[in-house]
């Protein structure tokens, strides 16, 4: 007669959890983000790339890979992928284009979504350790308010961190039978299909836990051999169908592996605040590691000091036999933290280990996550769960203490968040549009706008270099959505860099040689402005916003606005050399 009740406070609890997720991204200053027709907060870097794949994405025709953008970065490879759309949501999204505004973006809400979903999760996973209602929500406050979620927030995608936590709780929950370890990895399999549609960091990591947790249904013996090699098969397939139909394999792209070991971890991390906290200093870090930031927050270090001291003064809380469960989650993380720490780990920004010529042989494979500080997520949330679960077992004869050292531990982490109280954490720059009312007036005939040279984010090729403003590429991306055109400019999470210089080298030949299409609209850098002005009567030229722009002799409305607007301007002539005569 009792379970009634019990049951409809466990149904209800978690969405407590994801109320207390939403309310912190509100603290945080997320509010304005929520409306969808809200482009001015997100008018510069990773938002920037995200937004302009998803508008150009909704107008592209359906094509395979699934998500390939035509009008962006045109003629190279550009999906929704590339553009860390969030494949999933742009594709639910698009048969419904044509009622959306014109002006629509989805970040805002899937990041209150993904804080609401990691505070849901959090609940049930602190449900594995304390049946009190209260302790669950204090504990599931310590997920929603790590750092390391609302960091990422200028990477919505990277977001998603509920998707470790409920692989946390899938693994750790126990399984009494072959039925209930069956039904753990259909959730696995599913947090898998969602996370290779969501970011490809986050799938390695979730199919990474996937593979503990199978490794273990195993070693329980719930499943037989062949049934064990049939799910990693179905996990496999199950990452690698969506990879390959969001276009992430088979495009020909690359990063190399420059970047591994720059974008790291330091072995420091989860104590180096980083400016998100008054009372704690930051500690040095090297350039690139912010991407390994991982700092535990005040509160949740406080605690985890507070339970190491319990435990030394009550014994080892658990036999050998009890923690052998946890070894294949224990490896799992562990393997992922020391790509983390990745082949030159530090200490403070100072070289403690190199491992570079032991990992040489599989550089080509890291070299497409040289951004490898991402993967200490795992083992920071298992430490975070570790550090509850601990206090939760050293005073659970006295919940009231429990309780206690919870409400302090969030009240210190909720206090000490400075850069949420500040709410500078969703004010980027306004959306770059072009404001010249000639734009309004572009020609059907036009269908290309070309940059000279192409503005290749990323590229490190020659001649791709360009004197433009920044974010140029987010203006004329823009542009293009809203004319229907192509743009041959843009920002790609993956490049193929012979390409790239081949592309740029043919255009500017065609330009050199005074081959222009008339369907275009030449935005010129002003190094390569004399190309066109030595063309004479066979082009017109004007500024507009601060843009050279010039198109072929061809009447029409936009050439005649040309015409009327400031003229292109010379570029200053070489200064004489010393042996030059006069």
């Amino acid at each position: 007669m009792t379970t009634g009740p019990v049951d409809k406070r466990e149904r209800l609890l978690p969405w407590v959890g994801a109320v207390l997720g939403v309310l912190w991204f509100l603290a945080a200053g997320g509010a304005p983000t929520l409306d969808p027709t809200n482009l001015d907060w997100m008018g510069a870097g990773d938002p920037a790339q995200h937004v302009l794949g998803w508008l150009h994405f909704r107008d592209a025709p359906w094509s395979f890979p699934l998500g390939r953008l035509p009008s962006l970065m045109h003629p190279h490879v550009m999906t929704v992928g590339f553009s860390d759309a969030n494949p999933w949501v742009s594709l639910a999204l698009k048969p419904f284009s044509r009622w959306l505004p014109r002006d629509f973006q989805f970040v805002g809400p899937w990041l209150a979504l993904c804080l609401a979903l990691q505070g849901f999760m959090a609940v049930k996973l602190l449900g594995l350790f304390t049946r009190q209602p209260l302790q669950r929500v204090l504990g599931a406050v310590l997920f929603v308010t790590a750092p390391v979620l609302l960091f990422r927030s200028g990477h919505d995608t990277l977001c998603a961190h509920w998707m470790l936590t409920a692989m946390l709780w899938l693994y750790l929950r126990p399984r009494e039978d072959a039925r209930a370890a069956r039904r753990a990895l259909r959730w696995a399999l599913l947090l898998n299909l969602l996370a290779a549609g969501t970011h490809p960091y986050l799938t390695v990591m979730v199919f990474a836990l996937s593979v503990a947790l199978l490794v273990q249904a195993h070693r329980e013996g719930h499943l037989s051999r062949a049934a064990t090699g049939g799910v990693f098969l179905g996990l496999g397939l199950t990452v690698a169908i969506p990879f390959l139909v969001f276009g992430y394999l088979g495009q020909g792209v690359s990063t190399g592996a420059s970047g591994f070991g720059f974008y790291s971890a330091d072995l420091l991390t989860f104590i180096n605040p980083l400016g998100w906290s008054r009372l704690l200093p930051a500690l040095p870090i090297t350039a690139g590691q912010y991407e390994g930031f991982g700092y535990l927050g005040t509160g949740a270090l406080a605690l985890g000091v507070v339970g190491f001291v319990g435990w030394l003064s009550a014994g080892r809380p658990r036999s050998w036999a009890s923690v052998k469960p946890l070894l294949p989650l224990l490896l799992v993380t562990f393997a992922l933290a020391v790509l983390g720490f990745s082949s030159t780990m530090t200490a403070a920004g100072k070289t403690v280990l190199t491992m570079r010529k032991l990992m040489e042989p599989v550089m080509p494979l890291l070299g497409a996550f040289r951004a490898s500080g991402r993967f200490i997520w795992p083992l920071y949330y298992l430490l975070l769960t570790g550090v509850l679960a601990l206090v939760l077992w050293r005073w659970r004869q006295r919940p009231i203490v429990a309780t206690a050292l919870l409400l302090g531990a969030v009240t210190l982490q909720v206090v000490d968040a400075p850069d949420v109280w500040s709410q500078t954490r969703f004010v980027g720059a306004p959306w770059p549009r072009l404001r010249a009312p000639a734009w309004e007036q572009v020609d059907a005939s036009y269908r290309h706008i070309t940059l000279v040279p192409p503005v290749i984010h990323g590229s490190q090729r020659p001649c791709v270099e360009n004197g433009f403003p920044e974010y140029t590429y987010v203006r004329f991306g823009d542009l293009a959505y809203r004319q229907g055109l192509v743009t041959n400019s843009g920002y790609s999470a993956r490049l193929n860099e012979p390409r790239v210089a081949e592309v740029c080298a043919a255009l500017l030949e065609d330009i050199e040689n005074g081959r222009l299409a008339e369907d275009t609209l030449y935005v010129v850098d002003t190094a390569k402005l004399p190309l066109f002005q030595r063309l004479g009567d066979r082009v017109t030229c004007g500024v507009l916003d601060g843009y050279t722009v010039c198109v072929t002799a061809r009447d029409g409305r936009f050439r005649e606005a040309l015409r009327q607007a400031p003229p292109a301007p010379f570029p200053p002539s070489p200064a004489p050399s010393a042996n030059t005569p006069p």
